[in-house]
């Protein structure tokens, strides 16, 4: 009696055990593994461009030879595309020394590259003074071929602007409504016109900014 009650933990055991052996099945599976390579966007100004400008000191009637600028990339926005190993620069300067009223300077070699692997749509153009002195108005507003403009102070404190406020006209030459395809550039010029109420002994500054979006969003 002891004997056979002695043996059925042993037989539920080995009846469980074939149980679970009978219910475990083989199992498998296999992947796909996806990679996107994302393109780039990268709109620099052309550092193969010789830079350079004119004035108007050769035309006028008694020619002289007092104002002068300068026009260069600033070395420190060095931009390089990763995809396809060309470079720029995202900043150029202009410097203009000694103006005067109806100094004119033209930065006629301003040359902007698509290095990137998007086709880019330039859209628009943003001018402004970082320092809030000047005050910018667009008279022919992009997306103009040409778009014209002048910074004014607000000598009065009237908080608008009036007339012969102006302190120097600026004419923008191209970079809107164009299309630069990969490897693509544009070349095109700003105008400066200083007036009548600019300063003696005074730093006036300014930006420009050129933007563009991917073709397909334009």
């Amino acid at each position: 009696m002891n004997k056979k009650l002695a043996t059925i933990p042993l037989l539920i055991a080995i009846t469980l055990s074939v149980i679970g052996f009978v219910h475990a099945h083989w199992s498998d599976a296999i992947q796909i593994e996806g990679t996107v390579d994302m393109g780039s966007l990268t709109l620099v100004f052309d550092h193969r461009e010789i830079l350079g400008y004119v004035d108007n000191e050769g035309t006028l009637p008694i020619p002289k030879d007092i104002g002068w600028a300068e026009i260069y990339y600033d070395l420190t926005s060095y931009v390089e595309d990763v995809h396809t190993g060309k470079y720029g620069y995202d900043t150029l300067v202009f410097v203009v020394h000694d103006a005067y009223p109806q100094y004119e300077v033209h930065f006629t070699t301003v040359r902007v590259h698509n290095i990137g692997t998007i086709p880019i749509h330039l859209i628009d153009i943003n001018i402004w003074d970082p320092t809030g002195e000047l005050n910018w108005q667009w008279e022919v507003p992009p997306p103009a071929h040409t778009s014209e403009g002048f910074f004014w102070k607000d000598f009065n404190g009237n908080g608008v602007y009036d007339a012969g406020e102006e302190i120097m006209n600026v004419t923008i030459v191209n970079f809107v409504c164009t299309q630069l395809e990969p490897c693509d550039s544009t070349k095109g010029e700003v105008d400066i016109d200083f007036k009548q109420p600019a300063e003696e002994c005074h730093t006036y500054y300014f930006k420009i900014e050129i933007v563009g979006i991917q073709w397909n969003k334009a």
